[in-house]
């Protein structure tokens, strides 16, 4: 036993500084920014006699980025119009940042007396990779705003959007490692997998690719309830005893950001589409009651819209239609298919599956025509906002069909002759198609959006 004392004796001390430190970093992984600034000015004024120290700028400086990071966390330099420059100011504010770390870690570096000069030291290292940090914000600032501008497009293409990101997180992956810096560098490092994951589900299920997209959508969803669950754990131990933070008491109970709120959405919107484009392969795996049930707690049931509709408008069939030609990966059919089986690419027809059909099988003797239908109008139909309307005589049939996907495509059939404009119709198919590319999910991204 006193051989473990003297051990542990022999530890050199964690002073009072890099332990606030430890808990600050602490406090903004926990999204409790306006503690993490109330102690962080706290301590600043508690120093007044030794004002313009390494140790008091740096305080200084954290009170900023406390802020900082909550506007960022809102989302509310999305929101701001232009000219009231909410986005500048925000921008502003971390350049800003950056040139008060750099200085910081310059008169650090160059410290011979006043604070302990390991401490110098410390601060000077941890100031040098704030900046890093600070230099990754502006990068994530300037990627949602596109994000969002990408909810107005005809065209998203999320593909392109996810190799961004990537680009974004590989270039920050060995920055700001500093142990104490481990709480900021996991939530960034989460924040950005978390959107990663959810942006190439989204592109896999654009071209029907089953087992990756369900993949992204695991790992997304398995970081979200990790992150989530840290708010959950401060609001816990606020019940108990308030929020602590470095010897102070706060009624002030993190809440979740609107950032973290709008992943959520997202996943949730992203669940919904591929409990859609792949209800043929899920529902082999519950009984029709259960998949039923399952659907229905999804954020948008689209089969029981479908449903409706096909009820309300009297329409014969609604397909989703995939064009297999030119994917990356030969078409097999629903379900998972063993990565090294070789098939045959579809031909003709056949290379025109329909991934949804209701009620039923797609109606095989419709398929000729529906076919012929889409690559006459492909120019109109790739604007992707384009109703083609279609009416055979010869068959007394009438077409409805919007481009959902660069290879996919939204058809209704009618064993009737219906008006062009049918205001029913036309809504419903617009709709649908805007929910299922997630304009509206993006332009959400602007705190205020509806």
């Amino acid at each position: 036993m006193a051989n473990v004392q003297v051990s542990q004796s022999s530890l050199p001390p964690v002073s009072i500084e890099q332990a606030f430190l430890e808990t600050y970093f602490h406090a903004l992984s926990q999204f409790a920014y306006d503690k993490a600034k109330e102690v962080a000015e706290k301590d600043r004024d508690s120093r007044k006699t030794n004002y313009g120290s390494t140790w008091t700028s740096l305080l200084n400086s954290l009170s900023h980025l406390a802020m900082a990071e909550k506007m960022y966390a809102s989302l509310g330099y999305l929101g701001q119009k232009k000219w009231f420059s909410g986005r500048e100011s925000l921008r502003s504010t971390y350049s800003s940042l950056l040139t008060e770390l750099r200085k910081i870690e310059d008169t650090g570096r160059q410290a011979v007396g006043g604070t302990a000069p390991s401490l110098e030291k410390l601060l000077a290292h941890l100031c040098g990779q704030l900046s890093s940090f600070v230099a990754a914000r502006l990068e994530t600032m300037d990627f949602y705003e596109t994000l969002c501008s990408m909810g107005s497009s005809r065209v998203i293409g999320y593909a392109e959007v996810a190799v961004n990101l990537a680009a974004i997180i590989q270039r920050h992956s060995k920055s700001f490692h500093h142990p104490i810096l481990t709480p900021l560098k996991t939530s960034f490092s989460d924040e950005l997998s978390i959107l990663y994951h959810l942006l190439q589900a989204q592109a896999d299920m654009a071209v029907w690719c089953f087992l990756p997209a369900l993949l992204h959508l695991h790992e997304a969803h398995s970081k979200l309830n990790s992150w989530g669950a840290i708010v959950q754990m401060a609001k816990e131990q606020s019940q108990k005893k308030g929020f602590e933070l470095f010897g102070s008491t706060s009624t002030k109970v993190p809440q979740v950001p609107p950032l973290h709120q709008w992943l959520l959405s997202f996943k949730a919107a992203l669940v919904s589409k591929f409990s859609l484009y792949f209800n043929e392969t899920l529902s082999k795996q519950s009984s029709p009651p259960e998949m039923k049930t399952l659907l229905a707690k999804t954020s948008c049931d689209y089969m029981a819209k479908f449903a409706t509709f096909l009820r309300k408008s009297d329409a014969t069939n609604l397909s989703i239609v995939l064009d297999t030609r030119g994917l990356e990966e030969t078409y097999k059919g629903h379900g998972y298919h063993h990565p090294a089986a070789k098939l045959e690419p579809p031909k003709g027809l056949d290379s025109y599956p329909a991934i949804v059909s209701v009620p039923g099988e797609r109606p095989q003797h419709h398929w000729p025509n529906l076919i012929m239908i889409m690559n006459n109008n492909a120019a109109e139909m790739n604007t992707m906002e384009r109703i083609v309307y279609f009416y055979d005589k010869a068959f007394q049939s009438t077409y409805y069909m919007i481009r959902i996907e660069p290879k996919m495509t939204l058809v209704v059939i009618f064993e009737t002759k219906r008006a062009e404009k049918d205001s029913y119709v036309n809504t419903f198919l617009t709709e649908i198609s805007s929910q299922l590319k997630n304009n509206k999910l993006l332009l959400n991204l602007k705190p205020g959006s509806k």
